[in-house]
């Protein structure tokens, strides 16, 4: 005879199974090993090296004002309450009063005024010019701080208040060397501990952070430059998490790994062809041109990254962005190249497959590449390729990573000039977050062109640049980027590659409480805070209402991340709590729906 179970026993069971779902434990990890791939010298607003991780992580020792949430919308963080005036000039922030910094000192407004004005008089190039923005800075007490701007500025919320770190004045007031210091001391999640330069940093949580204990107590940050060492220590359990993304070649092999979770999502990153425009032949904008026809960024996102990524934009702008302007887009004509070239007195003269300059000269080029991207390096062989087919010599150089960023941005400073032709380079994500920094990468005053690495001149760009700094009107602002991005793909400073997708690999036994930022992925402040902590930005998050946002993201809706979310491979996301609801009504209904029947079966059997 077969067991008899009530169907209300089996309702229970069925219930029961359903919330108990695996999820990730909110219980404190004692440490946790995340390898990095670059040294990234003393974590500080002015001594850090990249935007990702290094930013990231100073963002881990101090705190800004606002943080950007997982779809990059700016959210209070030091932050409590604030208002802006209706035309768009005024701030008022009020500051959590329980801030202190991690010697015990409160953290106050004085210390965000401070840390404005040490901005004015010690230039950083990532936070000087929005801070100059600001007309006069109020400290009516010492919770509040008054920001007047000289004119409204859209992107006001996102750089400076979400990006800057605040910094202890009485610490840096002393500190007039800030880029040979190296304090480290802030108001963050985590203090830095140790630091061994080309080995590890070591960072421990701040017992007396004002959002809460972090999720974990300890780090250890092994700096791992060789990606196969990395990864294969990740495989190996030596590490439970890796800051770079995973290869396209990787992730499958990851994919079928029972002890490693993947988290994807759109990355930012804007990986390209870099020129030297004060570089002969790449001074001729008919070279560029050629070079950019020569050039299929599709064939390199299917053959390279394995189609994980996106086709890079002429114009820059992410492809995803509401400022991107559909009407610019690349062609490869390799036969029209080769006439481009050949009009612009490019010549083959002495029959050996390589053109010679109007002036009988050798084309030589070198491309710079860091020697431990094998993604990049791939890619700039493919490129040297079809160079070769239209007659340009062009030798790949993998080097490290720090001598190329000597050679094409020495020591960070645009002003201290260049020595190469070409690069695979690529911008972290922070420079797609707003389209207004457009003007940074390509304006020929180097005061405002900040970033630009290849010394691009054009009258017409900085026109449209200039013009675009004093137009507020949404509509408007959408004209001019849409025009400077017609501009930028007429005369090539850049080749715009691909925009490869973010893949962060870890194992979930030992931490799953990640948190995937759109276009950087798993290494931000989110990730590291429990789940009251991150439940407690999202309630305290509202639009920046009264300025136009010109964020890529701004028009999404906001999502939350509470950490209790199981994570999903192949979004990166969590298991939503609607779906778990959704299924645990399925299995009620069908409890209901088999009751009735049993009881109907029984009547049947009655009569």
């Amino acid at each position: 005879m077969k067991p008899k179970w009530s169907p209300i026993l089996i309702l229970l069971i069925a219930l029961f199974c359903t919330v108990a779902v695996p999820a990730y434990s909110a219980e404190p990890v004692k440490e946790l090993k995340l390898g990095i791939s670059k040294d990234e010298n003393w974590l500080n607003p002015y001594t850090y090296v990249t935007g990702s991780p290094g930013l990231d992580l100073v963002n881990l020792i101090y705190d800004t004002l606002f943080v950007l949430d997982e779809s990059n919308k700016p959210i209070p963080w030091l932050v409590k309450e604030y208002s802006v005036s209706d035309d768009g000039t005024k701030y008022k922030l009020i500051l959590h009063d329980n801030v202190k910094w991690q010697d015990g000192k409160p953290l106050t407004s004085d210390d965000v005024k401070f840390t404005y004005e040490y901005l004015i008089t010690h230039n950083k190039s990532r936070f000087t010019k929005p801070v100059k923005a600001i007309k006069s800075i109020q400290t009516p007490d010492a919770a509040t701080v008054i920001l007047e701007l000289t004119q409204p500025e859209p992107d006001f919320f996102i750089q400076p208040l979400a990006d800057l770190p605040i910094l202890p004045k009485h610490i840096w007031s002393t500190i007039s060397d800030p880029d040979q210091t190296t304090e480290h001391l802030g108001s963050g999640p985590y203090l830095l501990e140790e630091y061994k330069k080309g080995q590890y940093y070591k960072f421990k949580s701040n017992p007396n952070y004002f959002k809460g204990k972090p999720s974990i107590e300890n780090m250890v940050l092994p700096i791992i430059e060789d990606p196969t060492a990395l990864f294969t220590a990740l495989k190996a359990g030596q590490l439970d998490a890796v800051s770079r993304s995973v290869s396209p070649e990787l992730a499958k092999e990851f994919e079928n790994n029972p002890n490693i979770k993947l988290m994807r999502g759109p990355g930012f990153s804007t990986t390209m062809l870099q020129f030297n425009s004060e570089k002969f032949p790449l001074t001729d904008v008919k070279v560029r041109e050629a070079i950019s026809l020569a050039i299929d960024p599709q064939y390199l996102v299917d053959t390279v990254l394995l189609g994980y990524g996106a086709t890079g934009s002429p114009g820059f702008i992410h492809p995803d962005s509401p400022y991107y302007n559909k009407a610019v887009t690349h062609k490869t004509d390799l036969e029209k190249a080769k006439l481009t070239l050949e009009q612009a007195g490019y010549k083959d003269i002495d029959n050996d497959g390589m053109r010679e300059a109007p002036d009988g000269k050798k084309v030589e080029l070198v491309n710079l590449v860091y020697s431990n991207s094998p993604t990049r390096i791939r890619t700039a062989e493919i490129i040297s390729d079809w160079l070769k087919s239209i007659g340009l010599n062009v030798k790949v150089r993998p080097m490290d990573s720090t001598t190329v960023d000597s050679l094409v941005w020495p020591e960070f400073d645009v002003t201290k000039g260049r020595n190469y032709d070409m690069a695979i380079w690529s911008w972290s994500s922070t420079m797609q977050l707003f389209p207004a920094r457009i003007t940074e990468l390509f304006h020929s005053n180097l005061e405002i062109g900040n970033t630009n690495i290849g010394a691009f001149k054009s009258k017409e760009f900085d026109k449209l640049a200039d013009q675009l700094k004093v137009t507020l009107k949404p509509e408007e602002r959408s004209q001019l980027i849409n025009k400077m991005q017609e501009q930028i793909a007429a005369e090539n400073p850049i080749v715009p590659l691909y925009y490869e997708e973010v893949t962060n690999a870890f194992n979930p036994s030992k931490y799953g409480g990640w948190l995937f930022q759109d276009g950087k992925g798993i290494i931000n402040k989110l990730s590291f805070i429990t789940s009251d902590t991150t439940e407690a930005a999202a309630a305290n998050q509202s639009e920046p209402a009264k300025t136009d946002s010109t964020n890529s993201n701004q028009s999404e809706p906001s999502k939350s991340n509470t950490g209790q979310e199981q994570p999903n491979a192949n979004t990166g996301k969590g298991t939503s709590s609607l779906l778990t609801l959704f299924v645990i009504l399925i299995v009620i209904a069908g409890g209901g729906y088999w009751l009735r029947r049993s009881k109907t079966q029984k009547k049947g059997k009655n009569l």
